[in-house]
């Protein structure tokens, strides 16, 4: 089974990439310019450069993949940078959502580590739509 991770080099991401690389999957990790040395297991991984604002570095994470995990969360807001939670925790997550529709991928877990939440904070009502949207669609 082939898994792209999108959040592969944060808290939770490390874990996750641990898991897999346990149970003998080689995770097909994004990694952002300048954040390699956060990427566990760099080895046994395939590793894809770019940030989730690249179109083709989605679509090379996507190719033959089997599953998605969609594990980017931020805990803070850095607007002048483009870092919000509609940004990242909706907006983006729809665009991976749409590709791997259109790229055949058939498994898609959303990942939200505090919670989704239609009255929640910023961060639960962000990965709320995003789940609202990941449920209309007919992936697993």
């Amino acid at each position: 089974m082939r898994v792209a991770i999108f959040g592969g080099t944060g808290f939770v991401g490390g874990y996750l990439v641990d898991a897999l690389v346990s149970a003998g999957v080689k995770p097909i990790v994004m990694v952002r310019p300048g954040s390699e040395h956060k990427m566990r297991h760099p080895e046994r991984c395939q590793l894809v450069s770019g940030d989730i604002s690249d179109n083709a570095a989605m679509l090379q994470m996507l190719d033959g993949a089997d599953a998605v995990i969609y594990n980017i969360g931020i805990l803070r807001e850095f607007p002048k940078r483009g870092i919000t939670f509609d940004q990242l925790h909706e907006k983006a997550a729809i665009r991976v959502i749409d590709a791997a529709r259109w790229t055949g991928v058939n498994r898609f877990i959303l990942m939200g580590a505090n919670g989704a939440k239609a009255d929640g904070t910023p961060y639960q009502m962000t990965k709320y739509r995003a789940e609202q949207y990941l449920m209309k669609t007919r992936l697993d």
